[in-house]
């Protein structure tokens, strides 16, 4: 194996062992030859570490957490010790076609001003089948296009809705990130949890230009053991909503009143989706409360009102 550090990093932070053998045969089958897979192995159990070791791969750099470090302290740990100037998180139970690597790299290779390359996605079920598109999966574009950073923000914020795809789906300069303290999910002082791939993009696009690839590129699995599923966390993501289009403001999106006010309708529209839940418990009443004053701190006049 070269000493030289590989272009591209894919960064595996593992977890969930049920779907892990598919997410690392997707990043070996990759057509880019020049990339190293990052393996960070958070799970209790020997299953993730005996695949990993199977695959006899000398592209796969297989690390056990020892103690075990959690979400965000383990995808910071995978992009820490990668060495790629080109990073892709893979999620565990996500993945990529074949030519996902390919493509995306030679979009940041031919441009500098871009920060970010990401693509449309699929979702699939449990057994790997396709899912129907929904908000987040339609299409950005129906050819593959360079936009503005701040535009493609714009849009993911006035919508209220992660276009730009989950950790799996976008490709990035190491370069390009700056890193707040010890998680690359903190931003303006907040850890982001739900909406923490979000934070990330964000960050990158406010740098400069973003590619979206019109073809799917990779696959993120939906299934019943997936946190997002809780109620608690499905909360948090609404207060995090707040907090991103707060940061976000402050980082040059949602520059216009009018993107705002769009922004601000969208926000208030998921917390009244929380009404009836609310009616039921006193504590998330209160909590949410609290969300639509954050939300109307947020306007700045008539128009975001």
């Amino acid at each position: 194996m070269s000493t030289l550090p590989p272009a591209v990093s894919i960064v595996i932070p593992a977890y969930n062992e049920r779907f892990f053998g598919e997410a690392l045969a997707s990043a070996r089958a990759q057509t880019y030859a020049d990339l190293e897979i990052v393996v960070c192995d958070d799970s209790p159990g020997t299953a993730i570490e005996a695949i990993a070791r199977a695959a006899e791969d000398p592209r796969v750099r297989y690390e056990r957490n020892q103690p075990r470090r959690g979400f965000a302290a383990n995808f910071t740990h995978g992009f820490d010790i990668s060495r790629g100037r080109l990073v892709k998180f893979l999620n565990d139970d996500d993945r990529l076609a074949p030519r996902c690597v390919e493509i995306l790299a030679a979009v940041l290779d031919a441009n500098p001003a871009v920060t970010l390359a990401t693509s449309r996605r699929r979702a699939i079920d449990a057994s790997g089948a396709p899912l129907a598109d929904d908000a987040s999966t339609l299409p950005v574009s129906r050819v593959s296009a360079l936009m503005r950073g701040l535009d493609l923000g714009d849009f993911a914020l006035g919508n209220s809705i992660n276009v730009i795809g989950e950790p799996t789906t976008a490709l990035f300069r190491r370069a390009d990130l700056v890193v707040e303290g010890d998680s690359i999910f903190r931003w303006g002082g907040r850890d982001y949890h739900c909406l923490a791939d979000m934070s990330l993009w964000l960050r990158l696009m406010a740098r400069g230009l973003a590619f979206y690839a019109a073809s799917p590129l990779s696959d993120f699995r939906r299934h019943g053991d997936q946190e997002q599923e809780k109620e608690s966390v499905r909360f948090a993501c609404l207060v995090e909503r707040a907090w991103m289009v707060r940061r976000a403001r402050e980082a040059g999106f949602l520059a216009s009143p009018g993107h705002l006010a769009v922004a601000l309708r969208a926000l208030r529209s998921r917390g009244e989706a929380w009404r009836e839940a609310a009616a039921r418990d006193p504590t998330l009443d209160s909590a949410l409360a609290a969300f639509f004053a954050d939300v109307a701190s947020l306007g700045t006049g008539p128009d975001a009102l």
